[in-house]
């Protein structure tokens, strides 16, 4: 069975791409999160004085702000790229023809019933 996708809906790819996007964001953050504590806790161990009251901003505030940054920006970013790659896709699908797909398969089997539909609304 031979299949085409012609259009693909925007909204519905910008929905999943948002969250995916958003948790992948989040992923990613919380990496920056454990990087910015430790980058701190190497200043705070080698004496970096001239840093100041730098290396407590690092462990504490700026690597949770990355964490929720990261998530929302990842997401917003995707989103907007999805779309716009979506919204290009339909585009070239209507001048060039969409995706081709050859799917194999058995057919459901459909069942005859034992009456006519027409005698059951009688």
């Amino acid at each position: 069975m031979n299949l085409e996708l012609k259009k693909i809906d925007v909204w519905s790819c910008v929905k999943i791409s948002f969250i995916l996007y958003g948790l992948l964001g989040l992923i990613i953050g919380i990496f920056y999160a454990i990087f910015f504590s430790l980058l701190g806790g190497m200043f705070n161990a080698f004496g970096m004085r001239e840093f100041g009251s730098l290396s407590g901003l690092f462990t504490g505030v700026f690597g949770i702000f990355m964490a929720f940054f990261m998530a929302i920006f990842y997401a917003v970013i995707g989103s907007i790229f999805t779309a716009i790659l979506v919204w290009f896709y339909n585009v070239v699908a209507v001048t060039t023809g969409g995706i081709k797909f050859d799917f194999e398969g058995e057919k459901p089997e459909i069942k005859e019933e034992s009456q006519p539909r027409s005698h059951l609304y009688e």
